[in-house]
């Protein structure tokens, strides 16, 4: 998510002053909050060393050409919003052969849905990256943006101050402006009924652009290996006060960096729409930049190398498994062949490359947090109970599994399981396929867990 300034609801109040012409509003204004976009599981292709890149997910892009739908998510945002931020993600598309298609509300089927919300959800700016889109159902959004962060407050503030149109809107509705915060005049400002209400272009632009970024495969810039020294303590602090992240949070969304191999072996690129705004006191070394509303030559750069106007497939593809619509995880004791049968229901799809994957199903503990280790050797993960399946998968082909017929059924002999008698057990389903880091097939796209089970023999 793009560090913007949202509105918190800590507020210091102390003493207000009135003056003959102006009224003061009591306590402080409120600071900017922190980026929540999750950026999951990260695994990159390796690709020439072309400068002024960004750090991206080549696993998580689109297919280079695919039209990819969106709608508005909770009949959220007045039309004049929404076509300011239909306007500025549709700017990506000037630099890429990728597509964002805004349809209806009521759509049944979209990739990317955006919810316009405010200050009181909460959710703050943040978007799943990529193909992760797909994974999330469609009565959920997959980006949130709050617009109260676009909003022109001092505007307002003054329009306040001066005992303007605001000001007089407040009083019509009886409202108490004894000791009156900017907290309360915030609040005000979100739900003033003007349809021609007061906003900041350039981080609405900045930002829109940015979860967009997000949604096209794009990841923060300041997680360059090596780019930013942080000042780790004064870090955790900062979070800690103003927002309450415990120190895992903080690693996850500030200060973990990407592996060398994920920056597509690029450099790093300060003026990336991606990149946080960085204040001296962060660093080690007082390094510090403001965060940027433009896209730089580096974004148009990545954006253009993931979705080549002029190559069928981009130079940067991995080869994808993608697993959507998973339904349904049927396991079954078959008494007669004295098998565990384990049927998963899904859809796959591949990408443009020749993909490897594995099925593979382990038996965990009744906590599903532990596997069960084995001595079988024909029925084995990693040491681990286990039956599996490898599929050789062409490109950019689609299957069902276990839908309209039974097509895919993992077994597991009841005498190569380790001794559960009297005990239960789960069944994690698992898609593996082949990761480009390490050579081998160990990159997890999906897993499922059963409800508990047992065996009498």
């Amino acid at each position: 998510m793009k560090k913007v300034f949202v509105i918190c609801f800590l507020i210091t109040i102390s003493h207000g002053l009135v003056f003959s012409q102006k009224v003061q509003i009591a306590g402080k204004k409120p600071i900017g909050a922190a980026c929540t976009t999750l950026l999951g599981d990260l695994m990159f292709a390796k690709v020439d060393t072309t400068p002024g890149r960004n750090v991206a997910d080549n696993y998580k892009t689109w297919e280079n050409g695919d039209t990819i739908l969106v709608r508005f998510f909770g009949n959220s945002g007045s039309p004049a919003m929404r076509q300011r931020i239909m306007r500025y993600a549709k700017e990506w598309e000037q630099y890429g052969n990728i597509t964002l298609k805004f349809v209806t509300d009521y759509a049944l089927v979209t990739n990317i849905r955006v919810r316009l919300g405010s200050r009181f959800d909460s959710l703050g700016h943040n978007s799943l990256v990529g193909i992760d889109c797909n994974k999330r159902p469609q009565t959920m959004q997959t980006m949130n943006l709050d617009t109260s962060d676009f909003i022109d407050f001092d505007y307002y503030v003054k329009e306040f101050q001066a005992k303007g149109l605001f000001y007089q809107y407040l009083v019509n509705k009886n409202t108490n402006l004894n000791n009156y915060t900017y907290g309360d005049l915030y609040n005000d400002v979100v739900y003033y009924p003007n349809p021609y209400k007061r906003y900041f272009d350039k981080p609405m632009r900045g930002t829109t652009m940015h979860e967009f970024g997000h949604a096209l495969g794009l990841l923060h810039e300041q997680s360059f290996p090596g780019a930013i020294k942080w000042n780790r303590d004064t870090i955790y602090k900062h979070y800690w006060d103003n927002y309450h992240w415990g120190k895992a949070q903080v690693d996850f969304n500030v200060l973990e960096t990407s592996d060398q191999f994920f920056t597509n072996g690029t450099v790093y690129d300060p003026k990336s729409i991606m990149h946080y705004s960085v204040e001296s006191w962060q660093t080690t070394d007082g390094y510090s930049l403001t965060e940027s509303n433009d896209l730089s030559q580096g974004d148009k750069n990545i954006i253009a190398a993931l979705y080549p106007k002029y190559s069928k497939v981009s130079a940067l593809a991995v080869p994808k498994v993608m697993i959507s619509n998973f339904t349904r995880l049927e396991v079954k004791n078959d008494d007669v062949t004295k098998k565990l049968l384990i049927r998963p229901t899904f859809d796959l799809k591949t990408g443009a490359k020749l993909a490897n994957a594995y099925f593979v199903a382990r038996l965990t503990t009744e906590d599903g947090m532990r596997y069960i280790a084995t001595s079988s050797i024909l029925y084995n993960w990693g040491g681990y109970a286990a039956t599996y399946s490898r599929m050789n998968l062409l490109p950019n082909t689609k299957a069902s599994y276990n839908k309209l017929v039974k097509n895919l059924e993992l077994k597991f002999p009841y005498d190569q399981m380790p001794d559960l008698k009297g005990k239960k057990f789960l069944v994690e389903f698992s898609v593996y396929q082949d990761n480009a880091a390490s050579g081998k097939l160990d990159k997890l796209v999906y897993y499922s867990l059963s409800s508990p089970l047992s065996i009498v023999r």
